[in-house]
């Protein structure tokens, strides 16, 4: 299963042979679960020292044929309500081919807290993978500051864990020559979450959030190559 993990993560490794995951991996014996075993461990193929931007999402895709081991991203023909309206803010900030199929290897990390979902059990595995995904965000966080895209509660409850956070705010879009680069600060963007504005009408907050813009904001000034979103 872990064989698409980078050595790079070496040093978390070892918590996947322990408590609470022993008994998720007994568990999975049982039961149908997503993503397929060869994906789950999919997002850690990228090298630590390769990401750029992390965007935590919170467990695969319930039902067959759509987990693919990448947060937001759908493996099957139907668009999920959290990527239509990800794709419209997308498409409102100028970006008008979204691909998020082509993220993962630009170095956008798509991270979900829980690596593995019953099916037809949405969250049913969150408790069994929340303490691998603290120290996956805290050993990442520490050896490779980047920018961390966290959308809706759940997400933003990970924030604790990151080190040296520095939250990214409309006030630093207007400013963003003066960010503190040189600091190793990992740079956070908070909005509600996209699921959001479909129960809300659009009304939800996440719609202007111009997240994508100001990530590569961002990277350009930490000189490194941009977002082809």
């Amino acid at each position: 299963m872990t064989d698409r993990m980078d050595s790079s993560w070496n040093p978390i490794k070892n918590l996947l042979y322990q408590e609470p995951l022993l008994s998720l991996h007994e568990h999975l014996r049982d039961i149908v679960y997503y993503p397929q075993k060869e994906n789950v461990f999919r997002v850690f193929q990228t090298p630590v020292e390769k990401v750029k931007v992390v965007i935590l999402g919170q467990d695969p895709y319930p039902n067959l044929g759509d987990a693919v081991g990448l947060s937001f991203v759908n493996g099957s023909n139907k668009i999920p309500a959290s990527l239509r309206v990800i794709n419209k803010e997308l498409e409102d900030e100028g970006y008008t081919k979204p691909d998020i199929h082509s993220w993962e290897e630009q170095g956008v990390f798509l991270l979900n807290t829980a690596l593995t979902v019953e099916a037809n059990k949405a969250g049913s595995h969150l408790d069994y993978w929340e303490p691998f995904t603290q120290s996956v965000i805290k050993f990442l966080s520490y050896t490779n500051p980047c920018i961390w895209v966290l959308w809706g509660k759940k997400a933003q409850s990970y924030k604790r864990f990151i080190h040296n956070p520095y939250l990214f705010t409309d006030v630093n879009a207007k400013h963003i020559k003066d960010l503190p680069i040189g600091g190793n600060y990992n740079f956070i963007l908070e909005s509600p979450h996209p699921a959001a504005e479909s129960y809300s009408g659009g009304r939800a907050g996440f719609y202007g959030n111009n997240h994508f813009k100001n990530v590569n904001e961002i990277l350009r000034v930490k000189t490194q190559q941009q977002i082809i979103w």
